[in-house]
């Protein structure tokens, strides 16, 4: 059971603090068709409104008003097969749509101003107990996450020189998440919290042939409370239902990316972000109810845990081709490394390593843009051996495809 307990314990975590992180796990790494078509490499581009997200600096190369409303959905299959106790079985069937709506405004010929609301993550999964039942002595328990983000970013960007810009967010995210587990009997949590964070950028466009950009986003720290509910513990003579609070820190991500065009239709862009994932460390949790915590010692269930994660590189590449003046025609690639050794591997978020391969397409005239953008998200299989006593022993395996569609009005075009 202690087992156990901690295996599910980093499932809920995982996705609470992949909120507005684009590593790893059932999430976006990008908002925007633009920069998802192209690899998700923005950061030495960031032509467009998802510049708030990779790099604000870039949102100096707007020269009129607009406003843009962006839709995806997430929709992942995840795979689980422990032959020694006959399972196998996968994640039902979910859309996890989300998005996001942007306006920006040139104040003048150097400062731009702007305001986004977005989800950077959107996600989850269900498992049927059923198939599950063999790990937890033939009782089939609810298993599922489901996750739920809004960051709202205020956004300022100033071109300094004809060739160099620098922009800045603030980021405001509210995270709900609602999960289901075996614990002491059923158990759930149904959570949410605010951070403030910080996403800080610069660009440097030398020629019409390359631009540099770079951009942090900053730590930040969130405090997430709501009710915990241990439907067995009614046989112990104890409450089940008590007030939850955890404390963490997200990572802070940093980045550089490069766009470069070799001829004129064509724009290649690459980038290299850095998650400091090792940051994470002992994550504890507190319940207002003075008897919770005994009880959970007395049975040998320990809800805090340690991460154990790592920092990771993610390289992304990616390509534009301008077929005429309306019409451009995009694709990429990308890697994304589990930041979780196998030691915490488990099936609510697998953290296993992926790589991305991207579509899409442009089409501008007048005032109107759209954007279409796909990408086919590829996990290789984790194997857990029996001997690593804190995991869920077995195959993991995750797919998620991303379809998404962008918008975009500008009020000052012809």
């Amino acid at each position: 059971m202690k087992k156990f307990s901690k295996v599910l314990l980093v499932s809920t975590l995982t996705l609470i603090f992949s909120i507005s992180l684009f590593s790893n796990g059932l999430n976006l790494n990008s908002i925007g068709s633009k920069a998802s078509a192209m690899g998700t490499a923005f950061i030495g581009l960031a032509d467009d409104f998802s510049a708030v997200f990779f790099n604000p600096a870039g949102l100096t190369q707007m020269k009129e008003a607009n406003l843009t409303i962006f839709g995806t959905d997430l929709i992942p299959t995840g795979t689980y097969q422990f032959e020694m106790a006959g399972i196998d079985t996968q994640t039902d069937s979910e859309m996890h749509p989300s998005g996001a709506l942007a306006y920006f405004k040139p104040v003048s010929d150097k400062l731009i101003l702007g305001l986004a609301v977005y989800v950077p993550s959107g996600s989850g999964g269900t498992w049927n107990g059923d198939d599950l039942a063999p790990l937890t002595g033939g009782i089939p328990y609810n298993w599922s996450s489901k996750i739920f983000a809004i960051s709202l970013s205020p956004v300022i960007a100033y071109q300094i020189t004809d060739n160099f810009s620098v922009g800045a967010t603030l980021n405001i995210s509210y995270g709900m998440l609602s999960t289901e587990s075996p614990g002491v009997g059923q158990y759930s949590e149904d959570l949410s919290g605010i951070s403030f964070g910080a996403t800080l950028g610069v660009l440097f466009a030398p020629s019409d042939f390359i631009s540099i950009g770079a951009s942090l986003r900053t730590a930040s720290k969130i405090n997430f409370e709501g009710d915990a509910v241990m439907e067995g513990f009614a046989l112990l003579g104890q409450e089940t239902t008590a007030t939850a609070s955890r404390d963490a820190t997200w990572p802070m991500v940093a980045g550089i990316g490069i766009a470069i065009k070799p001829i004129d239709k064509l724009t290649i862009v690459a980038d290299a972000v850095w998650t400091n994932w090792a940051k994470m460390d002992m994550i504890e949790v507190e319940y207002d109810d003075p008897g919770w915590q005994p009880t959970l010692d007395a049975v040998g269930v320990d809800y805090d845990y340690d991460l154990r994660w790592e920092d990771t590189w993610q390289i992304k590449l990616g390509m534009e081709y301008q077929v005429s003046e309306c019409l451009a025609l995009r694709a990429g690639w990308y890697s994304d490394p589990a930041p979780s050794p196998i030691a915490t591997q488990n099936i609510l978020l697998p953290n296993i390593d992926y790589n991305a391969i991207t579509v899409g397409i442009g089409y501008k005239k007048n005032k109107i843009a759209i954007d279409f953008g796909f990408e086919y998200v590829m996990g290789t299989d984790r194997v857990v051996p029996l001997t690593e006593l804190d995991a869920m022993p077995g195959t993991h395996g995750m797919d998620i495809l991303v379809p998404n569609l962008t918008f975009t009005y500008y009020f000052g075009g012809e």
